[in-house]
């Protein structure tokens, strides 16, 4: 990253192999305070490029300078069933000692009925709801969010797109 911070995450010679070529080569630098989005066919490596991003996943070669401040939850499926939403929503607090409010991030995404239930009673678009609460609770200043509105309602992705203006 430059000094002056106006570099949010730079690829630098990033070649990452897996079953198959997926990047060779590539530079690429995600500017601070923009957001980008990641277009490719399914099974083209976008979750693998978004692991290898986070330094879940080494490279095959280069090199990726990631902020200190970057939040990744892959997927739903990542929840545990017998854990509750509120008990997330409490570890991630504690984890970034944020200082948003658990309360409004609840009113916010309207989880007040469910959200101190275990996750396995969770339909897909109460558990999609719950990891977005947990982007915005972290604060973190560098999200990665792969396909972060599936299960979502027109109505909840619009809540989510006003949030993020």
């Amino acid at each position: 990253m430059r000094k002056g911070g106006l570099d949010m995450l730079n690829l630098t010679h990033v070649t990452l192999k897996t079953r198959q070529v997926i990047l060779q080569d590539a530079d690429f630098t995600f500017k601070k305070g923009r957001i980008y989005g990641l277009l490719a066919i399914n099974g083209s490596g976008k979750t693998t490029l978004f692991r290898a991003m986070s330094k879940l996943l080494p490279l095959s070669s280069g090199h990726i300078a990631v902020p200190p401040s970057l939040f990744y939850y892959e997927s739903v499926e990542w929840l545990d069933g017998n854990l509750s939403g509120m008990d997330y929503l409490r570890l991630i607090k504690n984890i970034w000692k944020s200082d948003l409010n658990l309360r409004d991030e609840i009113a916010y995404w309207e989880m007040a009925d469910y959200i101190s239930l275990p996750i396995r009673k969770y339909s897909l678009g109460m558990k999609q709801r719950l990891v977005i609460a947990m982007y915005f609770l972290s604060q973190a200043k560098c999200w990665l969010m792969d396909e972060i509105t599936n299960g979502l309602d027109e109505y909840y992705r619009q809540k989510f797109f006003d949030r993020l203006a």
